[in-house]
């Protein structure tokens, strides 16, 4: 029996395969039913549209693209997407809760809450303000959609990448369900499920879904942990549930309240050694620790710490990447014929925290009390809009606002017992890197810029021991319009405008331990506001009822900050916010009768005031953090997708990515003596040249009684790309090919199916993550999973 398929992609090999194949098999079926692909409706234009006449790049998938490939949160989406990068646990962090996305070489490789994602992530229209906690797990999904490009106009702020729009599956007039197990390596087991049920009838339903994942970690501590264990890291241990209730009182009318939650009790991502350096001109601080610490213990910090392999790592710290993060939303639409109205009330709340071995080595170089992170935010948003001059004109336009109250702890420290052992050995004893021993004897008798001592001052130029507390109070306004006319039946033009007011205030604390509780940030403040414009103008054209090319221009723009990892007071700075304009041309066409299906995209983008964060050094070694406006760049780039009905029961999808970065301009950088400069060839981080992905299904019966086995394979490729902005090449992503597999097995009358997939067929290892600290010699990486195996049971009812 065949069944109707949307998934997408498009890459050259496919196109080629599926032009070819698809006039010749159209005229071998012409006495067939019709095969088509299904059409696909989304809300990018805050409307329902669909996907083949809305002018943007968007990647949309179905709750069954979902489910075929075996995505189970954001991370696997964007496996499916060309120009779409997303990982986890930036700046060392262990948050395995902590999202970082990138579309289009536009993102935010870090989680504080003192910088703004450049990705939006939307779920059922409320806007997720935070990295921490954004690693949705996508219970009950009805589509996800991936809007590539600025999307300041209806989406807002930090959209200048792009969004992620979300929406889960509404309560319907249906009693029926879905449960699922899944059981695999590493000792996995998901069970899941939701239940839709009629209350009053065509007036009141409610719909009901929850979700437990659990799964030992897949990265192998080689020594025993400081607790006593060996638990290995990236472990999972989720437990997820929503509820939503929809109330129609009349046909113009619906209510809808929606609560989810979310509770995660994980090992931290754990980090492995790729690179340690310890020599007095490569790292001078860890030749001193070595010499002062290590050494009286018969130890030393080297090379025998980078792990043998990948998913192997010497961490020893215990660590947790804990969160609970909840929210509820009432949505009003009303739509009594002329004007429509919509309001979307919204109020999250999380509280994260995480702990990770932040060197991945037995020796205290980089240790961590901990990171918590709480935020709440409320927000507000009407919508109006309606239609006029015969169906000519559509229009929307609306009012945004949206408030956020977040602390942000973390207490760290570098370079373990240093400032200790310098204080218990004899004054003036201690030579410092790069200076003779001679210079310095036991007697005491060096000059002034020896170390050690109790109360020499030269020691504390190594106490990288802080107790800093951050909280932002936020807030956003804004008012837009959007509208299309339709000049002819076949040409249309598009407006659109947001005015947005940014206004964030900061606040700093900081203890020194070492120096008698010295307060260093005695509340420091810093804060401004902001007035961004966000226009955007279009023009599209339909050949026919199944091919459509649209032209746009759009700006967007990520919110300014602060330097929250001050470092020195004069490095508590705030940075402005980044802003992108995009040029850009698609086209979107059905053919063959709706078999093959094709999109394409050409962009141009101005990026400017680019907010970037360094972990560096200055003269005498020391660590410095640089968080500031790094300068101006030019983005450029292709995108295709295409989906064919190669015949029945063989779908066959692909996608193409092309993105190439460079800076035009630097801005002053903020540093001191010793600090490296970035240069104009420096690349942005997460930013592949090329991103591609090839998927085939084929449903194959297996009995006269329409049984069926469906057949799944897919690949994905990326070129090389770097972790950091200074582009440390031990800490960079070579290009990889990675293949998932998945089989199922769907009897005749339906309502329940057995599946068996393995991801990352081929055990490679791809780099998630990856700190490089010149003040402390390491370069350490984290990856993402290995092989992986599972099978299952999914009842329908």
């Amino acid at each position: 029996m065949f069944q109707k398929w949307t998934p997408r992609g498009a890459a050259p090999i496919a196109l080629a395969v599926g032009l070819y194949a698809i006039p010749a098999m159209a005229q071998a079926q012409q006495a067939a039913a019709p095969i088509v692909l299904e059409e696909i409706i989304v809300t990018a234009e805050r409307r329902s549209t669909n996907l083949q006449d809305t002018p943007i790049a968007i990647t949309a998938l179905t709750a069954e693209d979902l489910r075929e490939k075996g995505v189970v949160d954001l991370k696997g989406v964007a496996d499916a997407t060309p120009n779409f990068q997303m990982t986890t646990s930036g700046n060392g962090s262990g948050g395995s809760n902590f999202a970082q996305l990138f579309i289009r070489g536009v993102g935010q490789p870090d989680f504080i809450i003192t910088k703004d994602p450049a990705v939006g992530i939307y779920i059922d229209g409320v806007y997720l303000a935070r990295a921490p906690g954004a690693v949705l797990e996508l219970l009950d999904i009805e589509r996800v959609e991936v809007l590539r490009g600025p999307q300041g106009t209806l989406f807002g702020k930090n959209t200048s990448g792009g969004a992620l729009n979300i929406s889960t599956k509404a309560p319907s007039d249906e009693f029926g369900g879905v449960a699922e197990l899944r059981v695999g390596n590493y000792g996995r087991m998901d069970v899941g499920g939701s239940v839709n049920v009629p209350l009053v009838e065509d007036k009141l339903a409610l719909r009901v879904s929850a979700l437990s994942r659990d799964q030992d970690g897949y990265y192998k501590r080689l020594l025993p942990s400081a607790d006593g264990t060996k638990r290995n890291g990236n472990d999972v241990n989720v437990r997820s549930g929503r509820a939503t209730l929809a109330w129609t009182p009349t046909d113009t009318l619906q209510v809808t309240l929606s609560g989810d939650v979310t509770r995660e009790r994980q090992a931290a991502t754990d980090y492995q050694a790729v690179g340690i350096f310890n020599t007095a001109a490569a790292a001078p601080n860890i030749e001193l620790y070595n010499r002062v610490v290590l050494a009286p213990q018969g130890l030393t910090y080297d090379n025998r710490w980078v792990a043998p392999k990948p998913w192997t790592t010497y961490s020893t710290s215990t660590s947790y990447a804990n969160s609970d993060v909840w929210g509820v939303s009432g949505v009003v639409d009303w739509d009594p014929g002329v004007i429509g109205v919509k309001s979307i009330t919204a109020y999250r709340d999380l509280d994260v925290r995480s702990k990770a071995d932040a060197d991945g080595t037995p020796a205290d170089i980089v240790a961590s009390a901990g990171i918590s992170v709480q935020q709440h935010q409320f927000s507000q948003e009407f919508q109006f809009s309606g239609d006029a001059f015969d169906d000519r004109l559509n229009w929307l336009v609306g009012l945004w606002y949206f408030e956020e109250k977040a602390q942000d702890t973390q207490s760290s420290r570098q370079l373990v017992g240093l400032v200790e052992a310098l204080r218990a050995a004899p004054n003036r004893s201690i030579a410092p890197p790069g200076v003779a021993a001679s210079t310095c004897p036991a007697t005491g008798t060096g000059p002034a810029s020896c170390l050690g001592g109790a109360n020499n001052a030269n020691n504390l130029r190594y106490d990288q021991m802080r107790l800093g507390n951050r909280w932002l109070d936020g807030s956003s306004y804004a008012a837009f319009a959007h509208a299309g006319y339709k000049v002819t039946d076949a040409f249309s033009l598009t407006a659109g405008a947001r005015i947005s007011k940014e206004k964030k205030d900061f606040r700093y604390y900081e203890v020194r331990p070492l120096q008698n509780n010295l307060v260093s940030f005695n509340n420091v403040t810093a804060g401004d506001t902001w007035d961004v414009f966000t226009p955007k103008l279009g023009a599209e054209y339909k050949f026919d009822s199944n091919m459509m090319a649209y032209v746009s221009w759009s700006k967007g723009f990520k919110a300014g900050g602060v330097n929250g990892r001050p470092t020195r007071a004069d490095l508590f700075n705030t940075f402005d916010p980044e802003k992108l304009t995009a040029y850009e041309a698609g086209f979107k066409g059905d053919f063959f009768d709706r078999r093959l299906r094709l999109n394409l995209a050409a962009y141009f983008s101005e990026y400017n005031d680019i907010q970037i964060t360094r972990n560096t050094t200055d003269s005498t070694g020391a660590f410095i953090r640089l968080e500031t406006n790094g300068g101006d760049g030019e983005i450029k780039g292709l995108e295709a997708e295409a989906t064919a009905l190669l015949a029945e029961g063989l779908t066959l999808q692909a996608g193409l990515g092309y993105t190439d970065f460079k800076f035009t301009k630097l801005l002053p950088q903020q540093a001191t003596a010793g600090t490296i400069l970035l240069s104009l060839k420096n690349e942005l981080p997460f930013v592949p040249k090329f991103t591609g992905n090839l998927g085939l299904t084929y449903e194959v019966p297996v009995s006269a009684d329409g049984a069926a086995v469906r057949l799944r394979g897919d690949w994905r490729h990326s070129s090389s790309y770097f972790i950091d902005i200074d582009n440390t090449a031990a800490v960079a992503q070579d290009a990889y090919d990675v293949f998932d597999g998945r089989i199922t097995f769907v009897p005749a009358a339906g309502g329940w199916e057995l599946f068996l997939a393995m991801s990352n067929i081929g055990n490679k290892a791809v780099i998630a993550n990856g700190v490089a600290s010149p003040a402390n010699g390491n370069q350490m990486v984290t990856y993402k999973p290995p092989r992986m195996t599972y099978g299952g049971i999914r009842v329908t009812f």
